[in-house]
């Protein structure tokens, strides 16, 4: 990689070479001068790397070869470090082993000795390499450079805020909404600043000479001014230009900085200003605040318009939001693209193909507008044959010095620290228009060792690597794909493709995208990736194989969203193959062979030492693994996701040391965890925990989790049936402060209570936990810590087929919990074990009743029967009744001797089966209004209850005979009702009239209704008619647009099947009002998706199709 990153390296080289001299190691036993030297060799190159890059940067050729060698020369020497590194923790192993005869012959005087002797080797030949280097350096003139100054940024050419109108396409939307902002905002401050932001060559400076050339902008501020910032923000020189555009004269470069502050105050005080600070990279806020102090005494209305390519320093300047400025449109693209490629008389005659030409090449450049001029230099009368010849190659053209592109961008990547340059160079391996995962990024930074601790040891470099990633996401580098809805955290993204271009460029031959037959690949190859799913069926490509000190081998495409798929798409790599990957790959550091059907890892995985993250994801048919894997003490991650039939893992798994995540989700036949597992200190990532059945030397037991207190996220401990009795008091999970979910799985029902007790006492979870799931568990009664404050976090609670349990701590505690399932709970006949009144008499005046639940399911309970046990006071009145104050969502399924609840007013979706109608309705019906309070110190909410419903299902409801009125008044929010075989539901009443925002009914299995409900002649079809979408057993009656009745009858909405299948028109007055694919009937099951078409050119060629000619396009699809 090329440019800091070299400087970076030798940087890291250095470090890594004095640490090693000054340890008193036994690895370096015997040449620990040559140690030394080599490490004055690497110091003295470091020293001149910075000018080695200027002279480079003026083309010099021989200069650029030297620094390649020299860049091999670091590369082997930073390998040889990490062998010292693998051999002290090797050792460091062995001495803890508890074999005698492992240990006495690892530390033999002859195994030390053949090892003394093959480094001392390596390190000399090394040395003498880097000599001959440093001998050269004198052919090129090159100084010694401190290494403490920073490095020097080539800043940008000074802008200016002339532009011609006629020569700017797009942009009006931009204009329009920051001059309204400037010309209308009712500020609170004087001076007010809003950012533009977006990457380099995209147009924000373009923008803001827009603005302040505006004719209303001219005449709104008494002052205007515009200053280019650059790279260096010195406050003294921005105070003088500032100065010089207030009053367009030069100020004295000898005044003092005094002076000039006053004279600056002066100029501006009292006037309503705009001032233009483009191309500010500075994100110091206390520099920022500096210069802003000095800005202030504007009158009221005064603006500031900063233009920067950083979100961060957005952030540090805006007082308003930052306007992000995208790219161009598809069609603004082609017209700037024509406006600078295009003679009127090329169009003429050949228009058409030019433009199907030019707007593949416009959709290459991203909508970026330098990008998109530079380009349509290049074209500039041009023939037709040429365009063609650009569009195949646009991103050579675009990478070409003379276009101008990447030296603008590159200015971004200047201003960026060493160890930022590598990780956004390392991206030049994912594919343009790829979506990629940010979890798995920081991975790979972390194997390659990208990611270094801020301070000391105790940085989490995982949490670093986001820092990392942050930097480059607010430096418009990467764009946000997709966000984790809870924490706001970016989960993908992807790259421009002109960033993308400059990761190329600066990463040069280091990286490389290579295809099956790697022919882009050469001998200084050190990270690879694949687009294509591998398939080496005869080998692997010669070409590849010269790359022998690559340290990465990615899939890019690989994943785990589709297992089946990936290897049905022929990714294969048979046992020879990977045994020759291994062989010739000696120093890899990413391992990706995911998804490749291999049955068998060979046994030579265990060479590859310097292996950090090993992924075999998607291979199913893999039963076992080799004990060689342990070998590998350098491994961070263990990729085995869907490895279906994996059976257990090594036995000494134990030793690796250094694993941080182990991904063994979707190993369904896993049997057992390894012994020894809670010695791996390091471990993050631990998704599952098989208990296992047998015992013995080999299997883990539950309390070797007690070892694991860095596990983070999720955790999922099943067939906890082969627990046993835990040890008295034990506490496994209780200090694992980082983990956020948990699940307890029995996997076979058992009559063990007393155990299956005593087995989830132990598995207290930590303060911090937020989701929780007990299945299978076999007790009558639940922890006491479940109701502890210890879970006041929990947000998600649910318990599933505990057959047995009779008894549910008091849950209404859980002040945080969003989510209650109660699944099968066969024996549990009441929610809360205390009877209704004492509840609410024993209750603090401050605790509101569940007062964040949010969803509440009930399921499969034959036995439940009310949520409070039966007191002898009988039932409170509804006044004195507890009430749901969040709960929006509510499922009842199979509780048919449920008759008791809290009251929930606030429901919007309702879904009811197999249960009872009257007990559970009519209290919440009978409440006048609905006060709520969402916590002790915050106002009431009054509203009548289930006004906010939304969605009602009723199903199997045996004593449902009527929806009565003072029910139906209240709804005035629902817009879908639903009700399947409810066979004494004997009509729809008047009061379905009260329903003005019933969009959709669906009555299915009802045979009473069915015929009252008939279309026209049914006796309740009055009361239903005016509903817009009504389906009675999946065919429907009745479809109204724009208040136009379109009898449907039996017909149905199916796609097209294929292109000889013809619309059914249906028309009124000669009005078309709807069209529909497919008019025979078919059940529910056997049509497609239903497809909506609002579109009327859409509704127009369809038509034509039909041969009928459309007055009135009108197309809605329903049923």
């Amino acid at each position: 990689m090329a440019e800091g990153i070299l400087f970076n390296l030798a940087g890291d080289v250095v470090e890594g070479l004095a640490s090693l001299a000054a340890q008193e190691l036994r690895v370096a036993w015997g040449f620990k001068d040559e140690i030394n030297k080599l490490s004055k060799t690497a110091s003295v190159i470091r020293a001149v790397l910075r000018d080695a890059e200027d002279h480079r940067n003026h083309n010099n050729h021989q200069l650029t070869l030297w620094l390649k060698e020299l860049k091999d020369v670091l590369y082997d020497v930073e390998d040889l470090l990490d062998d010292f590194s693998t051999e002290a923790l090797r050792r460091k192993l062995v001495a803890g082993n508890d074999t005698v005869k492992e240990v006495r012959l690892f530390f033999s005087k002859s195994n030390q000795l053949a090892y003394s002797l093959k480094m001392g080797h390596k390190v000399k030949a090394l040395r003498e390499r880097l000599d001959a280097i440093v001998a050269d350096r004198a052919n090129f003139h090159l100084t010694n450079h401190p290494l403490e100054l920073p490095i020097e940024v080539r800043e940008r050419d000074q802008t200016h805020s002339f532009v011609r109108a006629q020569e700017i396409i797009g942009r009006d939307y931009d204009k329009k909404k920051i001059v309204k902002l400037l010309l209308e905002s009712k500020a609170k401050e004087n001076v007010s600043i809003v950012p533009i932001v977006g990457i380099g060559g995209l147009g924000k400076t373009t923008l803001a000479k827009m603005l302040f050339n505006d004719e209303n902008v001219v005449k709104h501020f008494e002052l205007k001014m515009w200053v280019c910032v650059s790279e260096k923000f010195e406050l003294k020189v921005i105070v003088q230009n500032i100065s010089e555009a207030a009053t367009e004269s030069k100020p004295d470069k000898e005044l003092q900085m005094q002076t000039l502050q006053n004279r600056l105050r002066d100029n501006i005080d009292g006037k309503k200003y705009l001032l233009v600070l483009d191309d500010v990279w500075n994100d110091d806020l206390e520099k920022w605040l500096s210069l802003k102090t000095l800005l202030l005494d504007g009158a009221k209305g005064s603006w500031i318009v900063v233009t920067t390519r950083s979100e961060a320093v957005a952030r540090i300047t805006g007082t308003v939001s930052s306007h992000l400025l995208r790219g161009l449109s598809r069609s603004e693209s082609w017209s700037l693209l024509k406006q600078m490629a295009c003679k009127e008389e090329s169009l003429e005659s050949n228009g058409s193909r030019l433009k199907a030409i030019g707007m593949e090449i416009a959709d290459k450049c991203g909508g970026v507008p330098l990008a998109l001029r530079a380009i349509g230099r290049v074209l500039y009368k041009k023939a037709e044959v040429e365009w063609v010849k650009v569009k195949d190659n646009v991103h050579k053209y675009i990478a070409r010095p003379e276009s101008g592109i990447l030296p603008i961008l590159k200015l971004s990547y200047d201003h960026l620290p060493p160890h930022l340059k590598q990780c956004f160079a390392y991206c030049s391996l994912i594919p343009k228009d790829t979506k990629f995962g940010v979890k798995r990024l920081i991975r790979y930074w972390m194997a390659q060792g990208f990611i270094q601790p801020t301070s000391g040891n105790d940085d989490d470099l995982e949490d670093v690597g986001h820092e990392y990633f942050k930097d480059l996401l607010w430096r418009y580098f990467f764009q946000a794909d997709e966000e984790d809805e809870d924490s706001g955290n970016v989960e993908c993204f992807i790259m421009h493709d002109l960033m993308h271009d400059l990761a190329c460029s600066v990463a040069a031959t280091v990286c490389c995208v290579a295809s099956l037959e790697a022919e882009n690949v050469n001998e200084r190859t050190r990270h690879a990736s694949f687009e294509d799913r591998l398939y080496f069926s005869h080998g692997i490509p010669t070409t590849l194989l010269k790359a022998t000190r690559v340290r990465s081998f990615i899939q890019i495409n690989s994943g785990h969203m589709d297992l089946s798929f990936n290897q049905k798409k022929g990714g294969h790599m048979g046992l020879s193959t990977c045994s020759a990957l291994i062989s010739n790959f000696k120093y890899l550091r990413n391992l990706d062979l995911s998804s490749l059907a291999i049955k068998k890892l060979p046994h030579s995985i265990g060479e590859l030492k310097h292996l950090r993250d090993l992924d075999l994801s998607g291979n199913r048919d893999i039963r076992k693994l080799p004990g060689s894997l342990c070998r590998l003490q350098n491994l961070q991650t263990l990729d085995l996701f869907g490895c279906w039939s994996l059976e257990n893992l090594p036995s000494k798994t134990s030793r690796l040391v250094s694993l941080m995540h182990l991904n063994i989700r979707q190993c369904t036949n896993l049997c057992y965890m390894p012994r020894g597992l809670g010695k791996l200190t390091c471990l993050q990532t631990l998704c599952k925990f098989v208990v296992g059945k047998k015992k013995g030397r080999e299997v883990c037991g539950l309390r070797e989790l007690q070892g694991l207190n860095n596990l983070k996220g999720e955790l999922g401990v099943s067939c906890l049936e082969n627990a046993g009795i835990p040890e008295l008091r034990s506490t496994y999970l209780k200090d694992k402060l980082n983990l956020k979910s948990l699940e307890f799985k029995w996997s076979r029902w058992s009559w063990t209570r007393r155990e299956d007790e005593m087995v989830l006492e132990c598995l207290q979870p930590p303060p911090n936990l937020e989701i929780l799931k007990v299945e299978g568990y076999a007790g009558t009664k639940l922890s006491s810590w479940l109701s502890s404050m210890t879970m006041m976090n929990v947000t998600q609670l649910t318990l599933k087929n505990c057959t047995k349990c009779k008894h549910l701590p008091p849950l209404h505690r859980l002040s945080s919990l969003k989510l209650l399932k109660l699944s099968r709970l066969v024996a549990l006949e009441n929610v809360s074990e205390t009877e209704m009144q004492k509840e609410l008499f024993s209750a603090k005046p401050t605790t509101i009743f569940f007062p964040s639940l949010e969803e509440l399911w009930i399921r499969d309970c034959p036995n439940l029967k009310g949520w409070w046990r039966p007191g002898d006071v009988g039932e409170a009145s509804n006044a004195q009744r507890p009430c749901f104050p969040c709960l929006s969502e509510l499922h009842i399924y199979m509780c048919p001797n449920l008759t008791s609840m809290p009251l929930f007013p606030s429901i919007e979706t309702l879904y009811l089966k197999e249960t009872r109608w009257k007990p559970l309705i009519q209290p919440t019906i009978k409440m006048k209004s609905a006060t709520l309070k969402l916590a002790p110190s915050s106002s009431c909410s009054i509203f009548t209850p289930f006004c906010k419903l939304e969605t009602l299902w009723l199903k199997d409801m045996e004593e449902l005979d009527s929806l009565p009125d003072e029910f139906l008044q209240n709804l005035t929010s629902l817009w879908d009702l639903r009700i399947e075989r409810c066979f004494n539901l004997t009509s729809m009443p008047e009061g379905m009239h009260c329903l003005t925002s019933l969009k959709h009914l669906k009555i299915s299995t009802c045979p009473q209704l069915r015929e009252r409900c008939r279309r026209d002649i049914g006796a309740d079809w009055p009361n239903i008619s005016h509903i817009q979408r009504i389906s009675i057993d999946s065919t429907c009656q009745i479809l109204l647009i724009t208040g136009k009745e379109i009898p449907l009858l039996q017909a149905v909405s199916t796609p097209p099947q294929s292109k000889t299948d013809k619309p059914v028109i249906y028309s009124k007055d000669g009005n078309v009002t709807a069209l529909i694919w497919g008019a025979s009937p078919q059940s529910r099951s056997d049509r497609q998706k239903d497809r909506v078409e609002t579109n009327p050119e859409q509704l127009a060629a369809a038509s034509a199709q039909a041969d009928i000619s459309l007055k009135l396009c009108a197309f809605f699809l329903c049923c």
